[in-house]
């Protein structure tokens, strides 16, 4: 299977659980191949064969969006290090979730979480640690034996119980032994911040984004830079987060960034600007204000940003 074949495979899955996908004629020029939304979870997908590929120097990239758009972050391979990845099991890349395309597929779609997770070492699970706790006390065993059971020491029986993964086998021998269903699934998808605080520094930007962004940040904007993007960066604030596009002129290229911005403002369901050069004859441009820059210099309250939006939208 190659590259394009996963990404319609793991397309198939997301359509078929009723996520609303951005299209993929735009997956080659973003930094991700999937942008899916159902409800209020909000994936951020980059997809490859081999999980040591490349396209693994996302992963800041994604973090970034993650934590801008309350996101999950996710890579999808077949294959880490020289090994087919496992079903059922959640391994990591640069501190995101990483997983075979049937592990996706049995949560997404059939909703069968993972229970194994990988790490330096080995396999490893999570098990009820107050559950672990109250069955040796109930059936009065102590720990020395019940660390013999799981062939590990007393002192790993109590990191146990204070809520330390476990080895898988240690928790399989652990779980017969007392009877009891101790280990827990695993939810790859929870939201974690990843950045306390964004480098608003606009150093990697020149020319127009540089006057454009240091205009937002003048009036109480925070400036998160994004690259590799169809849009240069996510501008928010306390209530409102935009996804903010640059363009010396209208014309084709203008309209080629639009369309792919509002693709991702509709999955995303984030507000989407573009910033001018010049002033344009057209309040907005597929369905997306357009604001100029020196129209920009002259507004001091983000009350005024807020208003142009609104009345330009399609």
């Amino acid at each position: 299977m190659n590259r394009l074949q996963l990404i319609e495979e793991v397309r198939e899955v997301l359509s078929k659980a009723g996520f609303y996908l951005s299209k993929r004629e735009y997956q080659d020029i973003m930094p991700f191949d999937i942008i899916a939304r159902r409800d209020d979870r909000l994936f951020v997908i980059s997809i490859s064969v081999n999980a040591d590929s490349s396209r693994m120097r996302d992963s800041e990239q994604l973090k970034i969006l993650n934590d801008a758009l309350d996101a999950s972050p996710l890579f999808i391979s077949c294959i880490g290090g020289q090994r087919k990845l496992k079903q059922g099991v959640v391994y990591s890349r640069k501190g995101i979730p990483l997983m075979s395309p049937e592990t996706f597929k049995d949560m997404v779609l059939e909703g069968i979480p993972p229970y194994v997770f990988s790490a330096p070492g080995g396999l490893y699970v999570k098990m009820n640690s107050d559950l672990l706790k109250k069955a040796r006390k109930e059936k009065k065993i102590p720990l020395s034996r019940l660390a013999d059971v799981a062939g590990v020491s007393r002192k790993s029986i109590q990191k146990y119980e204070d809520g330390m993964g476990a080895d898988l086998e240690v928790a399989l021998r652990l779980q017969e032994f007392l009877g009891e269903d101790l280990i827990l699934p695993i939810n790859p998808f929870e939201r974690e911040e990843y950045t306390e605080e964004y480098d608003i520094s606009l150093d990697q930007y020149s020319g127009l984004e540089k006057i454009i962004f240091k205009s937002l940040l003048s009036i109480g904007y925070r400036i998160v830079p994004t690259c590799e993007c169809p849009f240069e960066a996510i501008t928010e604030d306390e209530d409102k987060v935009f996804l903010s596009g640059v363009g010396a002129r209208e014309d084709r290229g203008l309209k080629k960034k639009a369309k792919i911005v509002s693709n991702l403002s509709d999955v995303t369901e984030k507000d989407p600007v573009i910033f001018l050069h010049k002033k344009s004859t057209r309040m907005n441009i597929e369905g997306i204000p357009l604001i100029e820059k020196d129209e920009l210099s002259k507004i001091d309250d983000k009350a005024e940003v807020s208003e142009l939006l609104t009345e330009r939208k399609d």
